[in-house]
């Protein structure tokens, strides 16, 4: 199935929050490790500790920021084709819901693309 433009840059722009949000993940595992290698054990952050992801809708100006473990996350994104967004962020004509929480809602492509660039497109989409 052809996407159109609109469909692609609104994927795009989920796929660049999904990276920020995933270096956040990156960035804290290497601090912890480099505070494991000078002994600094208590630096190393609790496994509990809840952080505050970026809501991965298409809408470029969305700020809602997204309360879960870091595992948590991460679990949701062993599928590539899945992201976090607030409830009611979804675009219906790009993707599905297919897990609804108190605070998110898991949503999964109906097609794919290729990883973007990190610039996020303009598009009709407002979840303000």
């Amino acid at each position: 199935m052809k996407l159109s433009r609109a469909e692609r840059q609104q994927i795009e722009n989920e796929m660049i929050f999904r990276r920020a949000n995933e270096k956040v993940g990156t960035d804290l595992d290497d601090l912890d490790a480099m505070h494991r290698k000078d002994g600094h054990f208590n630096l190393v952050r609790d496994e509990n500790l809840i952080l505050h992801f970026k809501c991965e809708c298409s809408d470029e100006n969305c700020s809602v920021r997204i309360p879960l473990l870091l595992t948590e996350y991460r679990a949701i994104h062993l599928n590539r084709n899945t992201f976090i967004v607030k409830t009611n962020h979804q675009v219906d004509m790009i993707e599905k819901v297919v897990m609804v929480t108190p605070t998110y809602s898991v949503v999964k492509k109906n097609n794919s693309t290729p990883e973007p660039s990190d610039v996020l497109n303009i598009t009709s989409i407002n979840n303000s």
